[in-house]
C-alpha cells in the first residue's frame, strides 16, 4: 500500500543491510561491496508486487519443484510462500533448515552441507 502512495513522489527507498546469513563474515562483505546498491528502486519494489500477483494467481502445476527454505529468515513471509507453493505445485520436496536465514548461498558451510546434499540427492 505505502508503495502506491510514494511511487509517485519518489524513486527509490534507502536500502538496509541486516544479518542475513549465520556466516560472520557476510554482512561486511555486502556492506564493502560497491555492486551493492544503496537504494531499491521503486520500479524494483513494484515488480515485485506485480509478480506475487502474478504467483498468486497462476494455475496449479504438476511439477514437482526442489524447495529449500530457511526457518530464521526474516526477509520473506516464507510460511505464507510455502502455502502457496505447495497449492500450486503436485508434492513439491521441500528442505526445511532451521536456523538458516534468508542468503542461503552465503550461509555457515553447515547449513550449505545440508542442503547441498539434499539437491544431490535429488539431481542423481
Amino acid at each position: 500500500m505505502s508503495y502506491h502512495l510514494l511511487k509517485p513522489f519518489v524513486n527509490g527507498i534507502a536500502r538496509r543491510f541486516t544479518e542475513n546469513s549465520n556466516a560472520p563474515a557476510f554482512l561486511p562483505f555486502l556492506l564493502a561491496d560497491p555492486l551493492q546498491p544503496r537504494r531499491l528502486p521503486t520500479a524494483w519494489v513494484g515488480a515485485l508486487s506485480q509478480w506475487i500477483v502474478r504467483i498468486e494467481r497462476a494455475p496449479r502445476s504438476l511439477r514437482s519443484p526442489l524447495i529449500i527454505q530457511g526457518e530464521a529468515d526474516l526477509t520473506v513471509d516464507w510460511s505464507h510462500n510455502l502455502t502457496v507453493l505447495k497449492g500450486k505445485f503436485s508434492q513439491p520436496q521441500i528442505l526445511m533448515l532451521g536456523h538458516a536465514r534468508h542468503h542461503l548461498a552465503n550461509e555457515s558451510p553447515e547449513l550449505r552441507a545440508r542442503y547441498f546434499d539434499f539437491l544431490e540427492g535429488r539431481l542423481r
